[in-house]
């Protein structure tokens, strides 16, 4: 009969946040190993491209770039999955839980942004690196026609710094609203 009474187990499991540190971690792994596989089968397909090409030095350091990208936001998905599963306040969980998630989103974007600025900087200086994503090309095309590189790489820099620092503050600003109301409770 046990067995069949699993709601207050589950209850349990929400309750001191088990549930929710796993989901998210567990969630984040998975991310990263999809990412992983994908990332090992476009450079594949690429690293083809790049042997056939003409442009070899260009490719290859259009190549180094979206796998310099792709290694650092795997390896802060799987920090970041790691601080969530050790986290260990039962009262505050999903705050705990959505203050690190915050935090990694500035982080994401920042690599992300700053990847993308890169990319975009070499190829209006004249190389013909390839972009992160194919589809990027024709949201950038049209800024490519204005040759403004310098313009692009600054404007480009500080909004991937902006998200960084967006990202932590904000994260920030949840840890000293849990701080606060931890400090306010009975003892």
């Amino acid at each position: 009969m046990e067995r069949f009474l699993f709601i207050y187990n589950l209850l349990a499991a929400l309750s001191d946040g088990r549930l929710f540190r796993s989901l998210f971690s567990t969630l984040l792994r998975v991310l990263s190993v999809a990412l992983i596989i994908y990332l090992i089968g476009d450079t594949i397909e690429r690293w083809q491209e790049i042997y056939y090409g003409n442009e070899i030095t260009t490719l290859f350091i259009g190549e180094m770039i979206r796998i310099l990208s792709g290694y650092a936001v795997i390896h802060l998905m799987l920090l970041r999955a790691a601080e969530i599963h050790t986290l260990s306040n039962p009262l505050y969980t999903l705050s705990e839980v959505i203050t690190v998630i915050i935090r990694l989103s500035g982080e994401l974007l920042f690599i992300i942004t700053l990847s993308i600025t890169i990319t975009t900087t070499l190829q209006l200086l004249g190389l013909n690196v390839q972009l992160l994503i194919p589809e990027l090309a024709k949201i950038i095309s049209p800024l490519l026609e204005h040759k403004s590189a310098l313009w692009i790489g600054v404007a480009g820099t500080g909004l991937s710094l902006l998200f960084l620092v967006a990202g932590h503050f904000a994260s920030e600003l949840l840890e000293m609203i849990l701080r606060l109301s931890r400090n306010s409770e009975p003892r």
